[in-house]
């Protein structure tokens, strides 16, 4: 579950660059999650059927939120502007209703964003997914049945948009081995803000604030 979403998150980051839209981003996103969803067993198909299992929505049944936002003043910060709104009618079947404000944003230089996919097993939209005559055909129930109940994964990251790609600015451990390496009290040697953390702050309700080693 978790290598499907890593995987979805470097190839949406391989095609960053001005000029790319975040319509073009969501695609690449949620095409590659169907890929991936095919790869591992989960859905049925192979490369011609990725299309048409994107055009009957079968990845908001996966993946049920929107890609990423702009990183500013706030956390979750404005983006786009009222020129990205003008939708010919074609172009509004095709909306992605979660971030509709940077549907048609071209990415510029220096713009900071997050790329965050996730895979969600919930029953509420599975269900009514493997019913659905035209999506179930898609969906391999056995294998999707073996993580009903285990919940869901995201990986978010977040990057500057360079003059010809981007640079990431989320600095923690990601792969597997990164986070198994670093569960077991090591230190990977790539992942630079661990050499310069000494210690965080926990904030609870009966100690405010109460720092704690990172080794401890």
């Amino acid at each position: 579950m978790y290598q499907i979403v890593y995987d979805t998150v470097q190839e949406v980051l391989n095609n960053i660059r001005p000029g790319f839209t975040w319509r073009e981003a969501r695609i690449v996103c949620y095409k590659t999650l169907l890929q991936k969803l095919v790869d591992y067993g989960l859905c049925r198909g192979d490369a011609s059927d990725i299309s048409d299992m994107y055009d009957c929505k079968l990845h908001r049944d996966f993946m049920p939120h929107g890609i990423g936002h702009f990183i500013g003043s706030d956390v979750h910060d404005v983006g786009g502007n009222a020129s990205y709104w003008c939708w010919t009618d074609e172009q509004v079947k095709d909306i992605d209703w979660y971030d509709p404000d940077l549907e048609w944003c071209p990415l510029e230089r220096n713009m900071v964003l997050t790329i965050e996919p996730g895979l969600y097993f919930n029953d509420v939209l599975l269900d009514p997914a493997i019913a659905d005559p035209v999506k179930g055909q898609y969906i391999n129930r056995d294998e999707v049945a073996k993580y009903r109940g285990l919940g869901g994964v995201r990986i978010e990251e977040v990057f500057i948009v360079t003059q010809d790609g981007y640079e990431k600015i989320s600095h923690v451990p990601r792969t597997i081995d990164e986070i198994e390496e670093f569960m077991a009290g090591a230190k990977p040697d790539d992942i630079p803000f661990l050499d310069a953390l000494e210690s965080w702050t926990v904030i609870s309700k009966d100690n405010f604030p109460m720092t704690k080693n990172v080794n401890s």
